[in-house]
């Protein structure tokens, strides 16, 4: 093989992030926060919330998880434990430059949230549209499915990328849209339903102090997933606070002011408890 055709594959090989989709680091205090983004998609969808607590004075940290933002077939090399080993790792980081630590996630990033309360020490968590419950019976079936149909379509086809366009054209941002795939693997799909397996085992393991969101509105993750954690978690600490017009992406739709408000008035209050 020649130098120039090695090379040409490494190359190849090496994963590109999309514009828009790499980690954000925010120095701040020695309260940490851990910001988790959801399933097919990057850290830029829960940014302008992690910028907003970085502006109440916090450390911020909004990693890329495995296999997303780059190309839509690397997300198929993963499982769910890498993701979860992922935000393990990433809670250390800020563990070793903080006193304290909460964290944030996104759907999918509020599921691996719960199994970082479940299983390690944390000082709160903010669940922001998370399932725990999947009524599609494909989805337990992808072992197989994923032979025959390996990637499906679910391009974004409503309005929201433009909502999202104009907000980052005024915030002076690179007017981008969404940063997410629009081909998802069918084996990634199935790590996900494995994933909501798992945490529906751990809840009755959560201690942390837990802020639950979710919108009448949202589309993709109904209010019974927000009855079904009540229903189970065991810890008595638990708020939760209900939109009314936004659809799953709570950090970046219409009503995300309110989600930054709470979120940062429910890290505000249990970071200093006697206050």
């Amino acid at each position: 093989m020649t130098w120039h055709l090695y090379n040409k594959l490494m190359t190849q090989s090496i994963p590109h992030i999309m514009p828009g989709g790499e980690p954000f680091f925010f120095r701040g205090n020695a309260v940490g926060i851990l910001c988790i983004h959801g399933f097919m998609a990057s850290p830029a969808e829960i940014r302008w919330l992690g910028k907003h607590l970085a502006d109440q004075g916090y450390t911020v940290y909004g990693p890329r998880l495995p296999g997303h933002a780059t190309d839509y077939h690397d997300i198929s090399r993963y499982r769910w434990q890498d993701w979860y080993a992922a935000v393990e790792d990433s809670l250390n980081v800020l563990r070793a430059q903080c006193d304290r630590v909460f964290v944030v996630g996104h759907s999918m990033g509020g599921m691996l949230g719960l199994l970082l309360a479940a299983n390690t020490q944390i000082d709160g968590l903010a669940a922001l549209a998370t399932p725990v419950l999947f009524n599609n019976r494909s989805m337990a079936n992808t072992r197989w499915i994923k032979w025959i149909r390996p990637y499906t379509d679910q391009s974004d086809r409503s309005t929201f990328n433009q909502v999202v366009r104009d907000e980052q054209a005024r915030r002076g941002e690179d007017v981008i849209g969404r940063v997410r795939y629009d081909l998802w693997s069918t084996a990634a799909v199935g790590e996900l339903f494995a994933l909501s397996l798992a945490v529906q085992d751990c809840l009755a393991k959560v201690q942390s102090p837990l802020l639950l969101m979710y919108s009448e509105g949202d589309k993709t993750v109904g209010l019974t997933n927000r009855d079904y954690l009540l229903a189970h978690l065991k810890t008595s600490d638990v708020e939760q606070h209900t939109l009314k017009q936004s659809d799953h992406i709570l950090p970046q739709d219409s009503e995300r002011e309110t989600v930054f408000e709470q979120v940062a008035d429910f890290i505000k209050r249990k970071s200093n408890p006697g206050a």
